[in-house]
């Protein structure tokens, strides 16, 4: 007998009992015969059998909320968050780094083709292609290679501060310039020597007081031209001049300092200067009457250069000799059409080489005596007289750096300078404002470096 034949013989009235089933109290789980059709009643009965889950609340019925687990691990965004952070603080502190190590490469580049000599072309054609790897890269992170270097400094060379002349009282700009440049090669341990071109009989004395105002390191050294071609600075044993007398002159005092020699027809033939130590100073000659020529003496009272005058004008001077500690003659400068304007002699009076301007002859003493064989950067301020014909030391593996302390200073070499006429390629700024000007006016690409600030002394009234 199946299963569906023993419900029909227990339940011979299934209708009845269904409606009465259906009017119970629910008792538990009934099975509900499939010939139930009635939509109603089949959806309480299907109500009856399944419990209601958690969820929405229904009509007559309600359950106890229960709590939501939480997901593993729900603050991970945070951690993910911060680690992005990090990154980004990262990349900034990298592309940082990386910016300072390309244009401090680039600076070093640029250093090695103004330092380079014109025949050291595999160093020249080397530097100029890093700079252009370095210009790639910093195109590809940075979207532009216009940026200034700052001048790379070399320990390897040696630092002078150009002059045309040592000034005993130099004016603020010039005071300013002397103690920045030294503050910023102090801040590097380098230490700037000095160059000065013009005869100039104090001009030791004259670098003391540099010294001592903080205008120049202590150990730093002068080197003058003069001094140099006529050995004062090679301790030469020497030999102080005494005025030239015979038995039939004499002497006329004029002052403590100034003395007359009278020759025996009652004219005077010479005035002796002496300075407050009584050292020979300036001998004047003359002869009936108009002064011939004036020798002058060094601090030690050695004769150290003679000046011949003009016959019919006693203001102008036609030629002057310049000697060597020893007496020997060193130099002759010609001021007439007839010489070459200066002659450079060997102490055994050979000619050595001829020069028709100072330029010339201040190029061919540094290069070929002054500063032979040696590394040399030669920082000069934009206003010298020589600074044009300097720029041509840089052919023979000088580095001449212009130094520029206001924007009115030479305005024409300024301008050539910033449009790229002079071909320069590093400059020295007075001030964060000089810097500025510089950057933004510029055409061409330099690298450009403000001095160090020096405090400026408050004087009272």
């Amino acid at each position: 007998m199946s299963f569906f034949d023993r419900k029909k013989k227990d339940s011979p009235d299934t209708g009845n009992n269904y409606e009465q089933n259906n009017m119970e109290p629910y008792q538990g789980s009934q099975f509900q015969p499939e010939f139930n059709n009635d939509p109603q009643q089949q959806f309480q009965a299907q109500s009856q059998e399944q419990p209601y889950p958690q969820g929405p609340e229904m009509p007559g019925y309600y359950y106890e909320e229960q709590p939501v687990p939480e997901a593993d691990n729900a603050d991970d965004w945070q951690y993910t968050e911060q680690n992005l952070e990090d990154v980004l603080t990262q990349t900034d502190s990298l592309k940082s780094k990386l910016r300072h190590e390309l244009l401090a490469e680039r600076s070093y580049s640029n250093h090695i083709l103004r330092s380079a000599g014109v025949d050291d072309n595999d160093l020249r054609e080397n530097a100029a292609a890093k700079i252009k790897t370095i210009n790639d890269s910093l195109r590809k992170w940075f979207d532009t290679d216009e940026m200034a270097n700052e001048i790379f400094l070399d320990p390897n060379r040696n630092y002078f501060i150009f002059t045309d002349h040592l000034e005993s009282d130099p004016g603020h700009h010039a005071t300013q310039m002397w103690k920045q440049i030294n503050q910023t090669l102090a801040e590097k341990n380098l230490i700037a020597n000095a160059i000065s071109v013009s005869y100039d009989d104090h001009a030791n004395e004259t670098w003391m007081d540099y010294q001592n105002q903080d205008m120049a390191s202590n150990n730093a050294y002068l080197l003058n031209m003069y001094n140099d071609l006529q050995d004062r600075n090679n301790n030469v044993p020497i030999t102080p001049a005494e005025v030239p007398f015979e038995e039939d002159y004499h002497v006329e005092h004029l002052d403590d300092n100034k003395d007359k020699i009278i020759n025996s027809n009652n004219e005077m033939i010479m005035e002796v200067s002496r300075d407050s130590d009584q050292n020979l100073q300036v001998i004047r000659h003359y002869k009936s009457g108009k002064l011939l020529s004036r020798d002058i003496f060094d601090v030690n009272g050695v004769i150290s250069a003679t000046q011949f005058y003009d016959h019919h004008d006693p203001n102008k001077v036609v030629r002057e000799n310049f000697y060597r500690q020893d007496g020997t003659l060193v130099l002759i400068k010609s001021y007439t059409d007839e010489e070459p304007l200066i002659q450079l002699f060997t102490p055994g009076n050979v000619l050595i080489n001829t020069f028709e301007s100072d330029d010339e002859l201040i190029v061919w003493w540094l290069k070929h005596q002054a500063l032979r064989q040696v590394a040399a950067t030669i920082f000069v301020s934009i206003d010298s007289k020589y600074y044009k014909e300097l720029l041509d030391l840089r052919t023979a593996g000088f580095e001449i750096i212009p130094v520029i302390m206001t924007q009115d200073q030479n305005a024409k070499s300024i301008s050539e300078l910033l449009n790229g006429t002079d071909k320069i390629t590093a400059v020295f700024a007075g001030s964060d404002k000089v810097n500025g000007y510089l950057n933004k006016n510029a055409k061409i690409k330099m690298d450009i470096s403000t001095l160090s600030d020096v405090e400026t002394p408050v004087y009272k009234q």
